[in-house]
């Protein structure tokens, strides 16, 4: 990565990490401006659940998704209470929404009780957010009879509308597990019942703009209100089929995927309940690619342990593909002897012996839960008349 993009990335991520912790009680005139319409339009959310934290995320929108709020910051206040009414206030504090993060805050609420549930809002510039409802995990040496999850994934605008939540709402999880492709990139898709508009996605502002529409649809944006949320990515929120620093085979190349894959990743923090940890943890990794480290391990009690996986950022290229195809492709393991190399990695290195520590240590402890990307297991296929396991 050029000095350059390093400098400018190292001081966004000391602005994330300052923007989230500082008490700013900032006076300046935009702490007094108000709006000319909901500056809340893109809801709330909360998530990475600990068991006396989590994270209270939303953004601040103009008019039309996609216009800009400025280049000033904007003070934005915050409360977290027993109760819907908020007659019983837990915590209330100040924020600043930056531009160079997409006006998105993403405030950690400490030294809550576990095992509880609590309700948040925001307030700026007269307009207040719509009430999100959120939860602590139980303290890792409480007992736990149960523990309702739902997992999501793959939700693609162009294919419908996402009214699935709704049913998912009505379960009353207490937390989603949401397990990659958040958007695609895509300009459209054959049969559409709605366009997303915009071209494909390549931008940072194009990725900014895609999640805004995603986060615009009602039932998503009341199933983020509704409970915690726990996030990982897969491909789509980058480029099909990518692997590490190699792009993948959707759409127009560009000249630095690097830079692409840096940006993509900005967007999806700007867009999801994330600790400020997750940006500036990229510091160490910047070097050699690695943009933010997501994969995470939180307990439920002495029920057991939650682990979240990330099979993209460090995986390995794709080998064996027909005509040197730079997606996934059907490929005879046979016929490829790099298929084998003990040295391919899906997970890379650092993440496998990360895994292979929590497996080692969770292994009396309860139940292990782990959400990732990719379906794995045995599957028939047919191909030239003969199955393939």
């Amino acid at each position: 990565m050029p000095a350059t993009n390093f400098a400018k990335r190292r001081r966004l991520l000391k602005l994330a990490a300052a923007s989230v912790s500082a008490p700013w009680l900032l006076r300046s005139a935009w702490a007094q401006q108000t709006f000319s319409s909901d500056p809340f339009a893109l809801g709330v959310a909360s998530g990475s659940p600990g068991h006396d934290s989590v994270v209270l995320w939303t953004r601040l929108i103009a008019p039309g998704f996609f216009a800009s709020l400025g280049t000033q910051p904007i003070v934005v206040d915050w409360e977290i209470a027993h109760d819907e009414q908020f007659t019983r206030i837990v915590q209330r504090g100040q924020v600043q929404a930056v531009a160079p993060l997409a006006h998105s805050v993403h405030v950690e609420a400490a030294g809550l009780e576990p095992d509880r549930w609590y309700f948040y809002r925001f307030m700026a510039g007269g307009a207040t957010s719509p009430v999100g409802r959120t939860r602590t995990f139980p303290a890792p040496d409480a007992p736990v009879q149960k523990m309702r999850l739902a997992y999501a994934s793959c939700q693609r605008w162009e294919h419908g509308y996402l009214s699935a939540y709704r049913h998912m709402r009505d379960d009353n999880p207490d937390a989603v597990l949401f397990l990659g492709d958040y958007i695609y990139e895509y300009p459209g898709a054959v049969n559409a019942v709605r366009m997303p508009g915009g071209g494909w996605v390549r931008t940072l502002d194009d990725y900014r703009s895609r999640y805004a529409l995603y986060k615009s649809d009602p039932d998503l944006q009341a199933m983020h209100a509704a409970c915690p949320w726990l996030v990982t990515w897969d491909d789509h929120e980058v480029q099909n089929d990518y692997a590490g620093l190699t792009p993948g085979d959707s759409g127009p190349a560009v000249a630095d995927f690097a830079q692409r894959r840096a940006q993509a990743y900005q967007a999806y923090y700007e867009h999801m309940p994330l600790r400020a940890s997750v940006l500036t943890q990229a510091l160490a990794g910047l070097a050699s690619g690695a943009q933010m480290r997501i994969h995470t391990q939180q307990r439920i009690g002495l029920l057991g342990s939650l682990i979240m996986l990330d099979t993209r950022q460090y995986r390995d290229t794709q080998v064996c593909t027909p005509n040197g195809k730079l997606g996934s492709a059907l490929v005879d393991s046979a016929a490829c002897p790099a298929w084998d190399e003990p040295a391919r990695s899906l997970l890379g290195l650092q993440q496998e012996q990360w895994l292979d520590e929590a497996l080692a240590h969770n292994a009396k402890q309860g139940w292990t839960l782990i959400g990732q990307q990719t379906l794995f297991g045995q599957r028939i296929l047919r191909t030239r008349g003969r199955p393939v396991m």
